[in-house]
């Protein structure tokens, strides 16, 4: 591992729909995102799923009105208050564990004077990661090694996925029962990118999901994994909560 104060394996957790009555159904949607991601081109391994309680806070308001009328002109008054409740409910998340790819490549991106920017396309996927779509010529990013784990994932139709900025994950660690993703704040990145890092000329850490025989740009001792890996076993056992 790049960054040994980082844990090794990943996980998201998937909290089940309104719509969803049964653990079944979660465990569909999960491994559903799961396949979806690895068919997008993400580098996934696939480590263990579990049953995980969570209390959540369902939050209601009522309106209560009443109607009156008046002796004088025949008039209705209409007279209502508002009746806000919160219900702790006790709901049956899914988690799944994954290695983000068989490795992560540690990429250093210095900028040099006069330079405003790394010169490098982000954007996320449905699935909530964030992957590289472009790196320019010459600039920081490139400089680092980006640009060639760029043009090698485009040969190999694979998407090139940064799992850590500066340490911290940028992976998915959610889905919340609206069935939203949450994973990274876009504004801590840029300001991480941008504000941190070229403002005063720092040196950014920048982790990549590596995948099976890529060509690593330094030294690893992590060997690559093959890639019958990257799929789900036939079976998903479940854990008791412990």
């Amino acid at each position: 591992m790049p960054d040994q104060h980082s844990s090794v394996v990943s996980s998201i957790l998937f909290m089940p729909l309104q719509c969803e009555y049964c653990i079944e159904a979660t465990t569909t949607r999960c491994m559903a995102w799961f396949s979806a991601a690895v068919s997008s081109g993400a580098p996934l391994v696939f480590v263990n799923i579990q049953t995980e309680q969570n209390v959540i806070s369902v939050y209601s308001s009522l309106y209560m009105s009443s109607k009156e009328k008046t002796n004088s002109i025949g008039r209705e008054i209409v007279r209502g208050r508002q009746q806000n409740t919160t219900t702790v409910q006790i709901v049956q998340g899914i988690r799944l564990w994954f290695l983000p790819g068989v490795a992560e490549v540690s990429l250093e991106l210095i900028p040099q004077l006069g330079e405003v920017r790394f010169r490098m396309d982000i954007k996320r996927i449905d699935e909530g990661f964030i992957c590289v779509y472009s790196v320019t010529e010459g600039s920081a990013a490139d400089r680092a090694g980006l640009g060639n784990l760029f043009e090698e994932a485009i040969v190999f139709g694979y998407l090139l996925v940064i799992s850590r900025l500066e340490g911290k994950s940028v992976m998915p660690s959610n889905a919340s029962c609206d069935g939203l993703i949450h994973c990274c704040d876009h504004n801590e990145i840029r300001d991480t990118l941008i504000s941190s890092a070229i403002d005063q000329m720092d040196t950014i850490q920048l982790c990549i999901m590596a995948w099976p025989d890529q060509t690593l740009p330094f030294n690893t001792n992590i060997q690559p994994i093959g890639a019958s890996s990257l799929r789900p076993p036939t079976g998903c056992i479940f854990f008791p909560d412990t």
